[in-house]
């Protein structure tokens, strides 16, 4: 499932916005015929011909379906569970087999055995291969595309050589020596040294932001990464 339509089932309509736009004080369709409303939230004026007047919801439907998104996320976890417990950890010993990080649907291994991609090969019904390269170097057959609740390699066969992971959604790879994948923006050396050095690292950036209809240039400095894994 895409995770835009993901996102519609577990959308929280409490926090849906009812905004209305005049350009006329009288009349009943003006201005004034709302903000006696005992539900405005709030009055923007844009200039002498435009203004907003946002509404409090008086009324809320609950129509989203909460519980096609909750039970998304248990089948996930049951699946990517029952391949680490029921696959991984019976296939490896545990100093040889240790989970580096993990997210909703996937999971970073450091392991140390003579062919990893032999095993994926013994048991190709658990991966979906049909990503790697015809002529790849282990022979592994492409399988299983788009099957749901397989796993799959997503750097196709090329060896993952280095990771740093600093916090939820905060971690670089490293494959072979070319391939590099960050997750926060920063340059290379900064994941090291935040790791090690355990040092906040922080960047400046511009921007261009627009308040009111009116557009200006902004620089903000925030903070980009970081040891403390506080999640």
């Amino acid at each position: 499932m895409l995770n835009a339509v993901f996102g519609k089932t577990m959308e929280n309509i409490r926090k849906y916005r009812i905004v209305k736009l005049f350009t006329s004080w009288e009349g009943r369709y003006g201005a004034n015929h709302y903000i006696s409303n005992p539900a405005v939230h709030s009055i923007t004026i844009f200039d002498g011909n435009l203004m907003s007047v946002e509404m409090r919801n008086t009324e809320i439907l609950f129509d989203k379906p909460l519980y096609v998104g909750m039970c998304i996320l248990d089948i996930s976890k049951t699946c990517v569970y029952d391949f680490h417990y029921n696959f991984m950890l019976k296939k490896f010993n545990v100093d040889d087999c240790k989970l580096v990080y993990t997210d909703t649907e996937s999971l970073i291994y450091d392991i140390k055995c003579d062919d990893f991609y032999e095993i994926i090969k013994e048991n190709s019904h658990k991966f979906d291969t049909s990503d790697f390269k015809q002529d790849n170097p282990y022979c592994t057959p492409r399988v299983n595309k788009n099957v749901i609740g397989l796993m799959k390699d997503e750097n196709n066969g090329v060896i993952m050589t280095e990771f740093v992971g600093l916090r939820a959604k905060m971690y670089r790879i490293k494959c072979g020596s070319v391939c590099m994948t960050k997750k926060i923006k920063g340059v290379n050396k900064d994941y090291l040294t935040c790791l090690r050095e355990f040092q906040e690292i922080y960047k400046s950036q511009r921007l261009i932001r627009s308040y009111l209809h009116e557009v200006y240039s902004a620089e903000q400095t925030k903070l980009a990464l970081s040891p403390f894994d506080d999640k």
